[in-house]
C-alpha cells in the first residue's frame, strides 16, 4: 500500500473511529461505514453548498478511505490491531481527539433531514450486502497477498514507465488511459480491485474510463478513486489532483 496505508507507533487517531466503527466490526460493517461516511460527506456538501473548502473536505476522504482499505485487509488490520493494543494513547490524547470530531460536527450549521438519511440508510444497507457477500477471511486473505505480491514484484518496472514518460518530457499525470496501463503493467485485474475493496467493477472500469456519468457525485468518484489508488500502491494525494483535474476539466467542457 502507499505510505499513509503503513501502520506504525505513531498512531495519532484509531482508524475504527474515523469510520464510527467498533474494533470488532465485521467487514460489511466497515464497508457499510464507508460508505456512510461518503453519503454524510456528500449530503453535507449538498447542504452546505461549499461551505467548507474542498481541501478540507478531501483531507477527510485521504482518512476515510486510508481508514477503509486498512480495516478491509485482514492482514493489514491484524498489524494494525496489534500495534493499536501495544500503543498506549494518553487519555488527553484520546480525549483531544474526541473533542475535534465533536468541534467539526458543530461547525456545520445544515441538519439533513431524516427522511433523507433513512431512505440513504436502506439503500446502503442492500448496496453493500451485495458488495461483500460471499466473501471468507481465509478468501480476503489471499486476495491481498496475490495483490501485495503483484505491487512489490512490479515497483521496477513502474519506476521505468515513469522514467521514460520523464526522459520524454512528459509529466506524470494520472488520468484513466495511465491508471489502466499501470493496472495493466501489474496483472491487476478489475475483478481483482473489486475484490479487494469490495467496490463493484462497474465502477473501477469507469474510473480508467473517464466515465464520470457513472457516480451519483464527485464525492463518490473520489471516495472510490482512492480506493484504487491505496490499492494499487499509488500516491494517492497525486492520484486524485490528477484525475480530479481532468473530471473538472471534462465537466467545464460540457458545459461551454
Amino acid at each position: 500500500m502507499t505510505d499513509r496505508s503503513k501502520t506504525s507507533a505513531n498512531i495519532e487517531e484509531d482508524l475504527y473511529q474515523i469510520l464510527d466503527v467498533p474494533n470488532t466490526a465485521s467487514l460489511a460493517e466497515i464497508r457499510q461505514a464507508y460508505e456512510g461516511k461518503l453519503e454524510e460527506a456528500h449530503l453535507e456538501a449538498f447542504a452546505a453548498y461549499s461551505l467548507f473548502p474542498e481541501e478540507e473536505t478531501e483531507e477527510k476522504l485521504l482518512q476515510f478511505s486510508h481508514a477503509y482499505i486498512t480495516l478491509a485487509n485482514p492482514i493489514a488490520r491484524a498489524k494494525y490491531d496489534d500495534e493499536l493494543n501495544q500503543l498506549t494513547i494518553p487519555a488527553k490524547k484520546k480525549s483531544d481527539l474526541g473533542k475535534g470530531r465533536a468541534k467539526t460536527a458543530n461547525e456545520s450549521p445544515k441538519k439533513i433531514p431524516e427522511k433523507i438519511q433513512s431512505e440513504e440508510k436502506a439503500k446502503l444497507s442492500k448496496k453493500v450486502a451485495n458488495d461483500v457477500a460471499g466473501q471468507t477471511l481465509k478468501e480476503r486473505q489471499d486476495f491481498y497477498l496475490n495483490l501485495a505480491a503483484k505491487n512489490e514484484h512490479t515497483e521496477d518496472n513502474i519506476q521505468e514507465f515513469y522514467d521514460t514518460l520523464k526522459t520524454s518530457g512528459s509529466a506524470i499525470t494520472y488520468n484513466g488511459a495511465v491508471l489502466q496501463q499501470i493496472r495493466k503493467m501489474k496483472s491487476i485485474t478489475i475483478n481483482e480491485l473489486a475484490q479487494i475493496t469490495c467496490i463493484r467493477g462497474a465502477y473501477l472500469k469507469a474510473i480508467e474510463d473517464e466515465n464520470f456519468s457513472k457516480f451519483t457525485s464527485e464525492i463518490y468518484l473520489k471516495g472510490y478513486l482512492l480506493c484504487y489508488a491505496e490499492s494499487m500502491n499509488l500516491p494517492t494525494e497525486k492520484v486524485l489532483d490528477d484525475y480530479i483535474r481532468v473530471y473538472k476539466n471534462s465537466a467545464r467542457s460540457e458545459n461551454g
